[in-house]
C-alpha cells in the first residue's frame, strides 16, 4: 500500500502512528545492534584496564612487604650491633 491509500483509508492520525510506530521499532533496532556492539567493545577495554590494576596493585604489595622485610632485618642488625658494642664497651655513633 502507498501512503496516501493508506491516508485515504484509514485516515491521518492512523498513518501518523504507523510511522511513529516503524520509526521507533528502527531506533529500537540501532540500539540493540550498534549500541550495544559499542557498549560490548568498552566494556571489553575496561575489563582490560581493571586487570592492568589489579596486577599492579600486586606487584605494589610484593614491593611493599619486600621493603618491609628489609626493614626490619636492619632494625634486627641495627639492635645486634648495639647489643654487641654494649658488650665490648664501645658507643655507637648511630
Amino acid at each position: 500500500m502507498e501512503m496516501l491509500q493508506i491516508i485515504e483509508q484509514y485516515g491521518v492520525p492512523i498513518a501518523v502512528a504507523i510511522a511513529f510506530g516503524f520509526f521507533i521499532w528502527k531506533q529500537n533496532k540501532f540500539i540493540q545492534d550498534t549500541l550495544m556492539q559499542e557498549l560490548d567493545e568498552s566494556f571489553g577495554r575496561l575489563e582490560a584496564i581493571i586487570i592492568k590494576l589489579i596486577d599492579a596493585q600486586k606487584v605494589a604489595l610484593m614491593e611493599l612487604k619486600a621493603t618491609k622485610a628489609m626493614l626490619d632485618t636492619m632494625i634486627k642488625i641495627n639492635e645486634a650491633n648495639k647489643k654487641s658494642c654494649k658488650e665490648c664497651g664501645r658507643e655507637l655513633d648511630g
